[in-house]
Order: structure tokens, then sequence, then C-alpha cells
């Protein structure tokens, strides 16, 4: 069972519903706050390559393993938002857990809908290289 990567889910969509509630402005306001913790400590500049960069985005996001956890660099802070929420998720289950969550569980709660098409596609691809990267370590 998921049990953190339930958890931490919960907490943001829980999040992000209830902003939207108050305003849609302040769910971009809120990811806008979470991209700036992801630019506390970003991946490192060495590390970002085709290779590594969200393709789907249409910012520069990139993610990799770095330092025993995922790591992300983005220059727009919403994308940056998306991603730190990613890693606080991958990066808070133990690695066993880790390796089993997919993109369809994300879409089995509905994610998308809390995502524009495009940010969608470029959240569901970082997913997918996390996941890749997570078989090799």
């Amino acid at each position: 069972m998921l049990m953190v990567f339930v958890d931490k889910i919960t907490e943001y969509k829980d999040n992000i519903e209830a902003l939207r509630t108050i305003d849609s402005m302040e769910v971009y306001r809120w990811m806008i706050s979470l991209g700036q913790k992801l630019s506390k400590d970003p991946l490192s500049e060495s590390r970002r390559s085709d290779h590594t960069k969200v393709s789907y985005c249409q910012f520069d996001l990139y993610v990799d393993w770095e330092d025993g956890r995922f790591k992300a660099y983005s220059n727009a802070m919403i994308a940056g938002g998306y991603a730190y929420m990613l890693l606080d998720i991958f990066n808070s289950s133990p690695i066993e857990e880790a390796r089993q969550i997919t993109v369809q569980h994300f879409r089995a709660i509905k994610m998308d809908e809390l995502l524009s098409m495009n940010r969608a596609n470029g959240f569901y691809q970082m997913i997918e290289m996390m996941q890749g990267r997570l078989q090799i370590v």
C-alpha cells in the first residue's frame, strides 16, 4: 500500500481544492511559493541536460536523482511549484514505495483536473522520468 503517497497527495489536493474555493489566483500564488522553496536547493547545473529536461514543459524544467534524493530546477515558479510537490511526494516515500507510484495513481485521484492540459503533460512526464530513474537507483 502506498501510505505516504496517499497522505501526501491528499494533503496537496485538499490544499489546491480549498484555495480554488477562495480564488483560482490563490492556487497560483501557492504554487509560486512552492516554486520558491524549490529554488533553495535546486538540481545542480551540471545535471541539467537534455536527458534530465522535462520536454513537455514549456519552460526549463529539469529533474534528476542527486545526493540521494530527487532534485529539480525550473526557471518558472509555477512549474517549479508542481515539481516541488512531486519531489516532496517521492522523496518522503520509502524508496520501495516510491518505485510503485505511477501516473495512473495520479490519474485515479483526478489530479489532471487540477492542472491545465499543458501542465498535466509536463507533470505526468516528470513522474515517468522519476520512475525511470528510481529503477536504476
